[in-house]
């Protein structure tokens, strides 16, 4: 399996610390709003990495984390619905949120999702440790890394650390990419945060843990001091995860990760998401809109996991009915058996060459459309594939085709063979009429239920 590294810029052929295990450290959300499409095109992504390598036989441990104290958080809290409401409860309303959101896209569940306020012990004594190291260094109350003592600052983002301007600090949670400067490791309480719950006592003095130190620590607690995958979309990889490597590589001086892997971003018609642009989507949208989620998946796998996808309303349209077509045509087919193996060696190959997703659903329809295999058979290659697309095939229901139906059928053969066409067009409309479709093939007449 070869998979593309973002810290060699290259693709590698995947090696696990252990020939069976491998463990991936995927970044969750910050829990202070729902989802919106992005977030749910990452899910999807790193959901197909998971079962690309289940399906080629690892035991996958995942963790995903959550952010439950962030700038983001405290504002949020700050304002709710006109008053205030602790961190903790609000991180606890989106949780929920979030959980539903990847049952609604089929996206199997991490083995543990560690929250930031489970883990102020560890930080501390994770800074802590930076700072005896020399790594790190008070200032009125914060701690911040000092990104000039870590030589290998910006290996993975190719960021020049000379382009920091001495003395800079950066006391954000987030901030723009071309920042470089001494990041927030702990960061002195400001007034209305206590109120939320979110100081907590340091060496330094009340205050909270910043952004980046979190993911270094709680990997290490629930995966062990060097990762086989560390995850998250592209504008992750500066500084949230260079700041990781460099945090992470001080405290143990061994490797963070073995291989990074960044999804793709996600635009909406060819533009930034963002509010004030109006073209700003919660994941909800999508069933408000009468969307199957499951359809935004099925759209999500016609991009690779590295490129940008454009949605647009239209795009999900198409989406969602190709998806139905996919459902109408195994709706009529045989029980599984046997399977096609040259279809399901040329399935693996694809995902085996760094997650050619478009190419396995470009190889799903040529099976689908393949009359020289029984619909057993091709059924039973599908719902192999599916393992790793989880369009939930397997719980298509299957379509008992009414007597009167294939009457209609018989009819309209009959017809045809007599050279009465307009009659036969007319017979084709009653089918039609009726929630089925007729193709005509070289074996026959095939009737296909229409969803």
């Amino acid at each position: 399996m070869e998979i593309y590294n973002s810290l060699s810029r290259k693709k590698e052929e995947f090696k696990p610390q252990d020939s069976n295990r491998v463990t991936l450290y995927t970044c969750g959300p910050t829990v202070y709003g729902p989802s919106h499409l992005g977030h749910a095109r990452t899910y999807v992504n790193f959901d197909l990495l998971k079962r690309a390598l289940e399906y080629n036989g690892y035991t996958v441990v995942h963790v995903l984390n959550f952010t439950d104290v962030h700038d983001s958080m405290i504002e949020e809290a700050q304002k709710y619905q006109g008053g205030k409401i602790s961190i903790g409860k609000l991180g606890d309303r989106y949780i929920d949120h979030f959980y539903h959101d990847l049952e609604r896209l089929n996206v199997e569940p991490a083995n543990a999702y560690p929250r930031v306020t489970e883990h102020i012990k560890e930080i501390v004594k994770t800074i802590s440790d930076l700072v005896k190291k020399g790594y790190a260094y008070e200032k009125s109350g914060s701690v911040y890394y000092d990104v000039s003592k870590f030589p290998d600052y910006g290996k993975l983002s190719r960021i020049k650390r000379e382009e920091a301007k001495t003395g800079t600090r950066i006391n954000a949670d987030k901030y723009e990419r071309e920042e470089v400067g001494d990041f927030a490791l702990w960061k002195k309480a400001e007034p209305g945060e206590e109120e939320v719950g979110a100081v907590w006592d340091s060496p330094w003095g009340k205050g909270r843990p910043g952004w980046h130190i979190e993911c270094s620590v709680m990997s290490k607690v629930h995966l062990g001091e060097t990762l086989d995958i560390h995850g998250g979309a592209l504008d992750l990889r500066f500084p949230h995860h260079e700041n990781e490597i460099a945090q992470s590589e001080a405290t143990t001086g061994k490797k963070f990760a073995r291989y990074w892997v960044h999804a793709g971003l996600l635009t909406v018609e060819g533009k930034k998401m963002a509010k004030s642009l109006g073209n700003y989507f919660a994941f909800d949208e999508i069933e408000k809109r009468g969307f199957d989620p499951l359809a935004f998946r099925y759209l999500c796998l016609t991009a690779h996991y590295r490129g940008e996808l454009n949605f647009t309303w239209e795009a999900m349209d198409g989406a969602q009915r190709t998806l139905d077509n996919l459902y109408a045509e195994v709706s009529s087919w045989g029980s599984p058996k046997i399977g096609c193996a040259e279809y399901e060696e040329k399935f693996k190959k694809l995902i085996n060459s760094d997650l050619n997703i478009p190419g396995a659903v470009s190889l799903l329809w040529e099976l689908i459309k393949d009359e020289r295999f029984p619909t057993s058979a091709k059924m039973q290659t599908l719902l192999k594939m599916d393992q790793v697309l989880g369009l939930k095939i397997g719980d298509v229901e299957k379509v008992e085709v009414p007597q009167e139906i294939l009457k209609l059928v018989a009819e309209r053969e009959r017809l045809r063979g007599e050279g009465n066409w307009v009659a036969s067009d007319e017979v084709r409309d009653q089918i039609e009429q009726a929630g089925f479709t007729v193709e005509d093939t070289e074996k026959g007449s095939v009737i296909k239920w229409r969803k």
